[in-house]
């Protein structure tokens, strides 16, 4: 059985994401949305996969999360991590490129991302 863990501040994406992946029988989604909680979360549950959303603005920027995905990448190097960032910001966009070139994240995805493709995307990881 996989843990999937979604760091998110979106709670209607991150329960329509749980729904979606209820379906799957070997999958165990957690919902955190405390970031300050995250990597607890994440180690209690030893997690296969994190999800981690970037905010626009704000203390959980994208140079936030990506210093917590760095953080888990050392604490937890077996848990993937995908980090979920915005679109229209041209800065995050090529913090999400260069993060996952150096292998801090497995990959990333934009806000705009439907539930089913999230969902794939992180089933696939």
């Amino acid at each position: 059985m996989q843990t999937i863990v979604l760091v998110m501040q979106r709670r209607p994406v991150a329960q329509g994401l749980m729904q979606r992946m209820q379906a799957e029988q070997s999958l165990t989604p957690i919902f955190e949305p405390d970031y300050a909680h995250a990597d607890v979360a994440i180690r209690s549950n030893r997690a296969d996969i994190a999800l981690v959303e970037a905010w626009e603005s704000g203390e959980y920027d994208t140079l936030h999360c990506l210093a917590l995905c760095s953080w888990l990448r050392k604490e937890t190097p077996g848990c993937k991590l995908l980090l979920m960032c915005p679109e229209q910001d041209k800065g995050s966009v090529a913090q999400a490129v260069e993060a996952k070139r150096d292998g801090q994240i497995d990959d990333f995805v934009f806000y705009d991302s439907t539930i089913d493709y999230l969902a794939t995307k992180l089933l696939s990881m």
